[in-house]
């Protein structure tokens, strides 16, 4: 492609974003932004669209809202797939939203972000939303028509959030949704949403002012997922992580004054399951490997904890005896066959009519005249 064909392509695109339509609101009303064009059909009824925005804007001031949502209905009806249109749903949005008739309004809503993701207006709009959500979480009643009391919904708080996070995941208000959907979530017990939505906010915004929040709740949540040092200690390992990296990035954040106390803790509770196995080796097992194998792991997992301490005392006592205490079932049933180390293992032997790996061996066949050919 020449230069001349390039330039000419380049002018038209231009051109093409200079002429879009763009409806903006300036100085208490909607206004066509300069250099742009109408998509409104006629382009002569633009400023009579314009003006019934405006209109219908003063209607809901005054709290005429029935004919507020009646003007709005027409502009969404007669000015389809325009910037008007798109006005017009989020001014409805608004008017349903007060009148408490908080269904309607999501639908308005959904409708902007499904029909005009490039209004100027959008980041009202996801505003909006957002206030809608907190009206739910709050637990304030829907109204049927905008009169008739209805059932409280407030986890249906957490279905807006989410959309929210969907048309606006780098916008401002998705990590408030994210922390205000795992507060939520917190409180209604929803352990899976809350855990998930602690998750995206660390992950997805490890930058933001709730964070700290996140990472102190994350790790608070991780720990009481653990029954104790007799059960598995993954979650506790991750809850001592979560300790660890709050204190590492936010040092001066009240929420990390307890970090060090609570990995100190942790940790031994993940390195007293350690020592536990260890002695159900050596005390029920007869397996003095495994049960030095555990000790060790827990002097190295909290050296300083009491569990290490138990844990150097346990090997002292293997190394003095070899063999453990004899307990009242080994009396009576004897003592429980100790494994057989790698060392202890002898070869199996093989007879000579018997390859290494068991198969009898054949006698070599000579060729018959048919394989011959």
């Amino acid at each position: 492609m020449n230069l001349p064909v390039k330039t000419f392509l380049a002018a038209c695109c231009l051109l093409s974003l200079s002429a879009s339509a763009e409806l903006v609101h300036v100085d208490g009303g909607w206004r066509l932004k300069p250099g742009s064009e109408t998509d409104t059909k006629p382009a002569a009824r633009a400023e009579e669209v314009i003006k019934a925005i405006d209109h219908a804007e003063n209607l809901a001031i005054m709290q005429e809202e029935r004919a507020a949502l009646a003007l709005w209905t027409k502009l969404i009806e007669t000015e389809a797939g325009t910037d008007a249109e798109a006005v017009a749903l989020l001014g409805r949005a608004r008017l349903y939203a007060r009148r408490g008739q908080l269904d309607s309004a999501e639908a308005d809503l959904d409708a902007l972000y499904k029909g005009h993701s490039n209004f100027s207006g959008f980041g009202e709009a996801v505003q909006a939303a957002f206030d809608l959500a907190q009206r739910f979480e709050q637990g304030q009643r829907r109204y049927l028509g905008g009169w008739f009391p209805w059932f409280k919904d407030p986890l249906h708080a957490l279905t807006i959030y989410d959309k929210i996070l969907k048309v606006a995941p780098n916008g401002p208000l998705a990590e408030e949704s994210l922390i205000h959907a795992a507060r939520l979530a917190a409180r209604e017990d929803r352990n899976e949403v809350y855990n998930e939505m602690l998750e995206r906010l660390v992950s997805d915004y490890p930058n933001s002012k709730h964070a700290p929040e996140a990472l102190e709740r994350l790790a608070k949540l991780r720990g009481s997922e653990s029954m104790g040092p007799d059960f598995d200690q993954a979650t506790t390992l991750e809850s001592a992580d979560h300790w660890r990296t709050l204190a590492d990035q936010f040092p001066q954040n009240p929420r990390a004054r307890d970090a060090a106390e609570q990995i100190k803790a942790l940790r031994d509770r993940a390195a007293r399951a350690r020592l536990n196995l260890g002695k159900f080796y050596w005390y029920k097992r007869n397996n003095p490997e495994a049960a030095k194998l555990m000790a060790n792991a827990c002097r190295s997992l909290s050296p300083e904890s009491e569990a290490a301490k138990e844990a150097e005392t346990l090997l002292a006592e293997i190394a003095a005896n070899p063999n453990p205490p004899t307990t009242i079932a080994d009396t009576l049933l004897g003592r429980y066959p100790r494994p057989r180390t790698v060392a202890d293992a002898k070869p199996t032997a093989v007879g000579d009519d018997l390859d290494t790996l068991g198969f009898r061996k054949e006698a070599p066949k000579s060729a018959t005249e048919t394989e011959r050919r």
